[in-house]
């Protein structure tokens, strides 16, 4: 059996040069040939010393597979207890790479949405409430009084007017106050992103795994 320590930033440097070392071997590798029974050389190679190359192509794969497995296996399980701290807020490094990868793309896209419809909400509300609706209430107005002057009292044209706005107008309903949960998202998610990197860098160079294999 293998026993190594090593930091986790010089494991996953390791891991990455594994992938490209496994599909080398993978593809280097003869694992079983026909061959004419009569024939005691494959290749210009007596059959004895092919069979151990084929044998030697079989274990520097397998070899290469089980250090992978063994490494990442060390980093998994260290990733998931090992703490990072990130603008305040204590995450496993798992944690913190889940929130990186994926956690930050959903507030992200519920940051957007809620930055769509209040963008949309306003549009309409500046639309409905503008140069048309006052028109409509003075026609409303000319509608039931006439146009004929002196004859109603003002005030009360004024306040029909007055009621019809008040019915007709638009407002926003907003019970979240989304402003203000848009400005808590961003800011998070910038806090976020602006030191995770440099946390998960740290810690991978402080933190050292055993592997065995």
């Amino acid at each position: 059996m293998t026993t190594e320590t090593m930091t986790v930033h010089k494991a996953l440097a390791e891991l990455k040069l594994l992938d490209i070392r496994i599909e080398k071997a993978i593809a280097e590798g003869v694992y079983c040939v026909a061959n004419k029974h009569s024939n005691d050389k494959i290749g210009g190679v007596p059959l004895d010393d092919y069979i151990k190359i084929m044998q030697g192509g079989y274990d520097k794969a397998t070899d290469f597979i089980n250090r992978q497995t063994a490494i990442k296996r060390a980093v998994t399980l260290s990733n998931a207890v090992t703490k990072v701290e990130i603008s305040g807020v204590e995450y496993t490094r798992a944690e913190a790479i889940w929130m990186k990868n994926h956690g930050m793309e959903f507030c992200k896209t519920l940051m957007n949405a809620m930055r769509r419809q209040y963008d949309k909400a306003q549009m309409q509300i500046n639309l409905e409430n503008g140069k048309d609706l006052e028109q409509r209430a003075e026609q409303y107005v000319t509608a039931i009084y006439g146009q004929k002057e002196g004859k109603t009292n003002t005030a009360d044209i004024e306040k029909v007017k007055a009621d019809f706005l008040k019915s007709n107008q638009y407002e926003l309903v907003d019970p979240l106050h989304v402003l203000d949960k848009i400005e808590d998202l961003e800011k998070k998610i910038n806090d976020f992103m602006a030191e995770v990197d440099s946390s998960l860098s740290v810690s991978n160079a402080l933190t050292e795994i055993t592997i065995e294999y």
